[in-house]
């Protein structure tokens, strides 16, 4: 049996990769979806792909359905490095999830095929893992730090969650990994907001970090109202520590360290 990792720290045997990398072809990505046109996930406008697996399950995560391993679909690098080349008046793109280390190799894959048909790209991702942690992760996610930009490090915790720039709790970090946004620090940090798209056949679907926590199931709950047909949150959200512990106290040490949300 393999040595238990440190805290929220991946590695070869027990990392975020490891449950997802297993899992796919040479060559592809596991995708929950993508977004063509986005202006409040990153600097600029932005392409952004969520990837569809994650094995943190922080309390209140505003993409429960990239969780699972199995859901989502398969798609060639290559052709979303193609998608990605050929999106008009965009910055960048940003990776979102899911958690997009446990598909380290095949991102770093296609940001270098992307950036060789267009070399301005810029990259950002989030993780809920933190920075320090991935330094000493597998080869592949070192790999796609050193393409990345822009990094948002660390869990999601509700008990936490603030108005702030491109992050859900005040325990992450926006930072810079290049010179290309070197001047982050100098911006406003408050919410970019949301943004909501209606796709054919009239599906409704919102990209952002929220003001405020709950906002997900507060607007499916209205939704639902309105005669809309909503696929439901996951209703199982497990309490680590145990019912004798406030879910704040709980969130707060997720937060203050590198542990497993």
């Amino acid at each position: 049996m393999p040595e238990p990792s440190e805290a929220n720290e991946p590695n070869e045997s027990a990392g975020p990769n490891a449950p997802n990398d297993r899992a796919e072809a040479a060559g592809t990505l596991r995708i929950s979806r993508v977004l063509d046109r986005c202006g409040v996930l990153g600097p600029g406008w932005r392409a952004v792909i969520w990837v569809q697996g994650c094995p943190l399950r922080c309390r209140g995560c505003l993409a429960e359905e990239t969780l699972p391993f199995s859901g989502g679909e398969l798609r060639p690098v290559a052709e979303l490095a193609d998608w990605l080349a050929e999106l008009p008046d965009i910055e960048g793109v940003t990776l979102s999830g899911g958690e997009p280390f446990g598909q380290a190799g095949a991102l770093a894959e296609l940001l270098d095929a992307a950036r060789a048909r267009r070399p301005g790209l810029s990259a950002m991702a989030y993780s809920g893992f933190r920075l320090e942690a991935l330094r000493r992760g597998t080869l592949a996610q070192r790999a796609l730090l050193d393409r990345l930009d822009l990094l948002v490090d660390g869990p999601y915790v509700e008990a936490r969650h603030g108005d702030l720039l491109w992050r859900g709790s005040d325990n992450q970090r926006l930072l810079p990994l290049s010179d290309r946004y070197a001047d982050i620090a100098e911006r406003a940090d408050t919410s970019a907001g949301i943004e909501v798209s209606v796709g054919a056949g009239g599906t409704f679907s919102w990209a952002g970090v929220p003001t405020a926590p709950g906002f997900r199931a507060g607007l499916e709950n209205r939704l639902g109202q309105l005669g809309y047909a909503v696929r439901p949150l996951n209703e199982a959200r497990s309490v680590a520590g145990g019912a004798d512990r406030s879910e704040r106290e709980v969130d707060e040490e997720r937060a203050e360290t590198e542990g497993t949300p």
